[in-house]
Order: structure tokens, then C-alpha cells, then sequence
């Protein structure tokens, strides 16, 4: 993730895909101008979509009769079209002015042509979140600057209630922080009180459970993939065919390790690119669950695929919570 001291600059584009991170990352970035410029400075916002980019140029070549320069805040330059985008884009790479403009976006996607600009000056600030090592990072880097003390199981029950939805830590730290005081010690019963909604979870995650037999756990992350994910139960046992093809492929007395499965795998999908641990558990999972029930869950997908679209009476959430728990406990029954 981009740090804002290394890039603010007069023009500055915030990119992100969590609203609340792309917020927290404006009003820094706010801070720090006013900070250069002073709090007198002159504020200008515009929504994209709501606005003429006009007037956004207009404001950025005016001077201000109280106040040396502006900061101009453009929210959501996704919703500029690509002519808007274009004038926007002319009259940025002439200016040579004093006022500052900040776009950040939080939602779609940002002209390439504006983002390369953006990104070209070096004034493009990315606060995604998109592995889980920056997300983890990112959730101890914000529980050691909230200034309190968490206990070593309420800061993993704060990870794995957050989940996939790291970013919700920053008004669930905000509502600790003012409720408790900066300094205040936080353990798990504290926590509980102030946890939000369980959030979305990796779909590796997902099926990481199933494979590993816990049916309570899969289950649990298939209510989080559908409710705080917003999955669609045929989207759920996409993810679940995905996985048990891959099995499948890797299957077979011939398959000895990563590389001669790597083979069988781009045989099917030439652009398959996963790490050999990743590819190492495929073969242990498969190995495991032997070709029967291998063969057997294929059955249950595709019984499942049939219910979920009408056939049989059966609920889709019930009919993808049934496959779920068969697949996961047809691996905690596996023979050792």
C-alpha cells in the first residue's frame, strides 16, 4: 500500500478498493496540505457525475481573494466519462499553478488514460488492499496506531471476524478508541461487545476448511462468502467445481509432486500459475480424499447445480449448505 508522505504533491489521484481505507487516506492527505498551506486555505468539493468538469478546471486556474491557494477534492473520478476525462486530463498536464486538487475514488474504475497521469507525476496513491500479507499488515500496522493494548486472542478474534473486510477496522477501532480511551487494554470479552458483523472471507478459505474436514468452520465461511460477500449460491459452487476439477487433474498414481502436477494442471488451463506449496496441498487433498469420493462429490455438485436452479424443492441456500457439509465431511471420514 502507498504511503501518503511519499507521494502527496499538488495534483494527487487515490485509488483503493475499500471505501473506508480511501477515506481514511483522503483526509491524511487533507491534513498534510493544510499543513504546508495553512487552514486558511481555500475548499472546493465536486462529485463525479454530479458536476461539469468544467467547473473543476475553473476552480483550479481562479485565484482566491482570501486565501493564497485551494485545495480542490474531486470524489469519484470513475464516474467522469471519457470526455470529461479528457478535459480533465488537457488542462492537468498544463498546470503549473498553486492550487492543489486530490481525486480520490471510491467505487468503479478510473480512466487509464487519468490514472497513468496520475501515475506517471508519482502522485498516485494506491491503498488497496490485495493479499492477505498487506491485509494482515495492515490490521496490526492499524491496532498498534490506535494507541491500545490488545490481548494476543482478541487481536485474532478481530482478524478473523474482519476476515476479508480488513478496512471495517478502522470505525470498529475508532468506536473502541472513543468509547474505552486511547491506552485502554482491550481482551476478548471487551472486544465482543464492539465486533462488527462477521465480514467476507478468501475463498481458499473456504475451501481450505472443507478440505481440512471442519464442517462447522465451512459452513460458518459459506454464510460469511454468500452475506458479507454478497455470493450467489451458483457463484459458491463455481468456486467449489473450480477446486474439485483441480483436485481431480491432480489425481492419479502418476502424480508424485508439484512439477509433474504443474504439467497436468496447464495441460487444462494454460495460464495456471499457483505457488508449489499451494499445488503440494491440491495433491495432499486429493491423495486423501482417494477417487471414489472424488468421484461421489462430483454426484453431489451436480445435484447441487440442479436444486439451485429449481429442481427438487430445496432452498439454494439449503441445497449449497447440504453439498457443503457432505464435502467436508466426506474429508473428516476419510481413511487414514
Amino acid at each position: 500500500m502507498a504511503s501518503v508522505g511519499d507521494v502527496i504533491s499538488n495534483l494527487s489521484l487515490i485509488v483503493g478498493n475499500e471505501p473506508e481505507l480511501v477515506y481514511k487516506t483522503l483526509e491524511e492527505v487533507v491534513q498534510k496540505l493544510e499543513h504546508r498551506f495553512g487552514s486558511d486555505v481555500e475548499k472546493i468539493s465536486f462529485q463525479g457525475g454530479e458536476c461539469s468538469v468544467q467547473d473543476v478546471v475553473s476552480a483550479m486556474s481562479q485565484n482566491y481573494m482570501f486565501s493564497p491557494s485551494a485545495l480542490i477534492t474531486l470524489r469519484d473520478p470513475s464516474e467522469l466519462t471519457a470526455e470529461e476525462a479528457e478535459v480533465l486530463l488537457l488542462a492537468l498536464d498544463s498546470y503549473s499553478g498553486d492550487n492543489c486538487l486530490v481525486l480520490a475514488n471510491f467505487s468503479g474504475t478510473v480512466d487509464s488514460k487519468l490514472k497513468a497521469f496520475f501515475s506517471g507525476k508519482r502522485s498516485l496513491i494506491d491503498c488497496s488492499l490485495n493479499s492477505k500479507g498487506v491485509k494482515s499488515s495492515f490490521l496490526g500496522d492499524e491496532v498498534h496506531q490506535s494507541g491500545m493494548r490488545f490481548h494476543p486472542d482478541a487481536f485474532r478474534l478481530l482478524a478473523e471476524t474482519l476476515g476479508e473486510d480488513v478496512a471495517q477496522a478502522i470505525p470498529t477501532l475508532e468506536l473502541l478508541r472513543a468509547s474505552l480511551g486511547e491506552g485502554a487494554t482491550v481482551d476478548v470479552e471487551t472486544l465482543a461487545m464492539y465486533l462488527p458483523t462477521p465480514g467476507d472471507v478468501a475463498p481458499w478459505d473456504f475451501t481450505d476448511a472443507i478440505e481440512a474436514g471442519k464442517v462447522d468452520q465451512a459452513l460458518e465461511m459459506l454464510w460469511r462468502l454468500m452475506r458479507a460477500g454478497g455470493r450467489h449460491p451458483l457463484v459458491v459452487l463455481a468456486i467449489l467445481q473450480r477446486r474439485f476439477v483441480e483436485l481431480a487433474v491432480v489425481s492419479g498414481s502418476s502424480i508424485h509432486d508439484a512439477d509433474q502436477a504443474l504439467v497436468r494442471l496447464r495441460a487444462r488451463e494454460n495460464k495456471f500459475n499457483k505457488p508449489p506449496f499451494v499445488i503440494r496441498k491440491m495433491i495432499a487433498s486429493s491423495k486423501a480424499l482417494g477417487p471414489d469420493r472424488l468421484a461421489q462429490a462430483f454426484v453431489w455438485m451436480s445435484q447441487a447445480d440442479r436444486q439451485i436452479k429449481g429442481e427438487g424443492g430445496l432452498p439454494p441456500e439449503l441445497a449449497i449448505e447440504l453439498l457443503v457439509a457432505r464435502l467436508a465431511k466426506s474429508f473428516s471420514n476419510r481413511a487414514s
